[in-house]
Formats: C-alpha cells, structure tokens, sequence
C-alpha cells in the first residue's frame, strides 16, 4: 500500500513537472516569437487613450468666455464655407470630455477614399467658430500612432490590406491571452509562499532583481492585460464573442449597429436644422448630456444625435442615439442603452473596457500605465532566458571538458 501511494506521488509529480515544462517553454516561445509586438502594442494603446489631449497639444487654449457656445449650425456653416466641395454627411464630437475642441470629422474625404481608414478632421474653437486645425488621419504623429496600434498602418495601403492586417492584430489577443494565463500558471508558488512571490527580494543579485520584477510586474498588470487581450480580440471576431455571451444572456442580431434608415424626401420642404434636431433627440432622453451629431449623408440621409446618459461606461461617443428625419422631423429609431439585455450591455462595454473610460479619469490612467507593462516584461524576461542561457552552456562545457 505504501509503494502503492508512493508510486502515485512521485507520478503526480512527473506530472506537474512536464505540466510545467510545457507552459514554460509556451510561454518562453510566445515572448520569442511575437513578445515585441505586445511591446509595440502597448505603448501605442497608451498613447492612444490620450489621443484627443494629445492632438490638442500646442493649440492655443480655449478660452470660456461668458458668452454662450456657438450654435452647431453657425459652426457647421463656418466648416461647409472652408470646404464646399464637401457635401456629404458629417461627424460632429462635442467637447467636454477628453477635449476642449470641437472635433468635426468628414468620413469619405475624395483625398484618402482608398484608405481604410483617413476622415478629415477638424478642430473648432466651440465659443468662436474658428477652424484651429484641420488634417487627414493619418497626416498626424498620434492618429500615426494610432494606425500603427489599428491595423500595423497596413490600411494606408488599402482597404482590403487595412480590414485583414486589422483581424490580424484583434487575433494577436489571443496569443497575449494564452502568454498572461501561461505566466499566472507559472507564476504561482507552489510553495504558499506568496508574499515572497508578490516582493523584490532585498539586497539581491542583479539577476534575481529582473527576475522577481518580471514576476511582480506580470501579476498586477496580468487582469488589465486579460482585459485588453479579450476585448482587442472581441473586436473584429464578435461573431465567436457573440455566441458564448448569448448562453448566458440574449443579444439581438445588428442591434448594436447603426440600423440602415432613410429620409423620406420631400422637395417642397426644407431640413430641418441641427438645433431642431437636437431639440427633438431631448424629448427622447430628456436631460441626458448632448456628445454628438452626424449630420445627414446626401437627401435621403438623417440626423443621428448621440446623448449620454447617466452612468453611460462610454462618456466620448456612448450609445443614447436618436436617429431623425430630416425632413419631418420624425424619430426613425432610439437605442436606450437601458433596455439593453445583459448580453448586450457586456457587448456594449468592449470599448470602455478597452481603453479604460469605464472608470473614468483613474481608468485612463491605470490601462496607460499598464500599457508600458509588456516592454518591462519583454525585457526583464529577455535577460532572464539569457542569463539561464548563459549558466546552461557554461554547464554544458564543464561537462565537456569533464568528458
């Protein structure tokens, strides 16, 4: 009976040694092999949670003065008199959050109509109407950077490059996925020993330092980092997300989407104007904060008015939308994010997730910081292996020179 257990123990433990083994040489191989581009990515995605500030560097400040904000038409018209020959739809991004601009984006420049992704971008003073900057995406160092984080700057080249070199980089969450879990597993001291495990051990030796700071660096960062991975991953491949969200609480098809809706045209009639339909979203979602317009798109295009809510995850750009004729000024659609299921409300949050709204100001700061966690684990897991490296062949050639 003793050898019988002792016989079981010490296969036990073959076993957690090859278990082991086998996530280590994973984890070593995936740092190896596309550890730099986790580097690459985080940087970038910490750059970009400050992308608006960071655009809005070296613009002269908004200065509030006790006169009311312009009225979006008189801006808007100040931006069709400096580009007439721009008659489609556009984009319109109240400031107050992440901004002290207006952003005003035209979607399908002509300029960058092969690219998958350039609109023109227009900075506004709110108060004046004066245009402060305008450029293409993409002409900037930070939608550069941006771009590089999107789709490795791949849709400059076209779109079709641009749409597959972006599902490359979302199914690049999959590999981070399997790298943090993989460290988890080979972080846990199978010892209890946890303090000792979650500590820079004092007085160490240069080698133990980037050691034990690889180890405590991958722990803390490693929920944020699991975050990031799914959600990165979640947005080009919702079609796989969907379906196991859907076990557990239902999600209507294309119901986050914008839903394809026409004007119905009417010659005699004027439309409507911004303020009109403004006025209009307001009776929908009465005292919600006004985010952002999308003016219609041609004479059968409509108004979209973007509110947000209270306790909306997403304050940039959230999903309290009223799409309106412009015509008729009839409401064609609402999306409440209240009557969302809980399917729809996690599908919903991705985003905010992502980029850390979901707790604001402090949310921001944390996944920026976060986001320089795959270089310190690039490097201090670099210069561990060769350190190891480095002790294997000086063993290796003792035993040589023994043999």
């Amino acid at each position: 009976m003793a050898n019988k257990l002792q016989r079981r123990h010490l296969s036990i433990l073959f076993l957690a040694k090859n278990l082991r083994k086998f996530w280590l040489n994973l984890h070593l191989m995936l740092a190896l092999s596309v550890g730099f581009v986790f580097v690459i990515f985080g940087l970038t995605g910490s750059f970009n949670i400050f992308y608006y500030e960071l655009n809005e560097l070296g613009l002269p400040a908004i200065k509030q003065s006790s006169q009311d904000l312009r009225s979006l038409d008189d801006v808007m018209q100040t931006v069709k008199t400096a580009n007439p020959q721009r008659n489609g739809g556009w984009a319109i991004v109240l400031p107050g959050y992440l901004s002290d601009y207006l952003w005003i984006e035209y979607p399908k420049p002509e300029e960058t109509q092969d690219e998958l992704f350039a609109p023109l971008e227009i900075l506004v003073n709110p108060y004046t109407s004066e245009i402060i900057d305008q450029h293409f995406w993409g002409q900037t160092l930070f939608s550069l950077i941006y771009e590089l984080h999107a789709d490795f700057m791949m849709g400059k080249i076209g779109k079709e490059v641009g749409e597959q070199a972006f599902k490359v980089v979302c199914f690049f969450g999959v590999f981070l996925f399997i790298s943090c879990l993989s460290g988890l597993y080979l972080w846990w001291p199978l010892t209890g020993k946890f303090k000792q495990a979650l500590s820079i051990k004092p007085d160490a030796s240069r080698e133990r330092y980037y050691f034990d700071l690889h180890k405590i660096t991958g722990f803390y960062s490693s929920v944020l980092l699991l975050i990031l991975a799914f959600t990165g991953f979640a947005f080009s491949y919702k079609d796989y997300v969907t379906p196991l969200v859907s076990v557990f609480s239902s999600i209507e098809k294309d119901h986050l989407k914008n839903p394809p809706l026409k004007s119905e045209v009417l010659d005699s009639v004027s439309p409507i104007s911004i303020a009109q339909a403004v006025a209009i979203a307001d009776q929908v979602f009465p005292g919600a904060e006004l985010r952002g317009v999308n003016t219609p798109d041609g004479k059968e295009g409509v108004y979209m008015v973007a509110k947000r809510q209270a306790g909306e995850a997403n304050r940039k750009r959230p999903r309290s939308k009223v799409w309106i004729d412009q015509y008729s000024g009839a409401v064609l659609a609402v999306q409440d994010p209240n009557q969302f299921t809980a399917g729809e409300t996690f599908m919903n949050i991705l985003w905010p997730l992502h980029d850390g709204q979901i707790l604001g100001l402090t949310g921001r700061i944390l996944w920026c910081l976060v986001g320089f966690a795959p270089l310190i684990l690039y490097v201090t897991g670099i210069l561990r292996w060769l350190q190891k490296r480095r002790v294997a062949d000086k063993k290796l050639a003792k035993e040589r020179r023994l043999g």
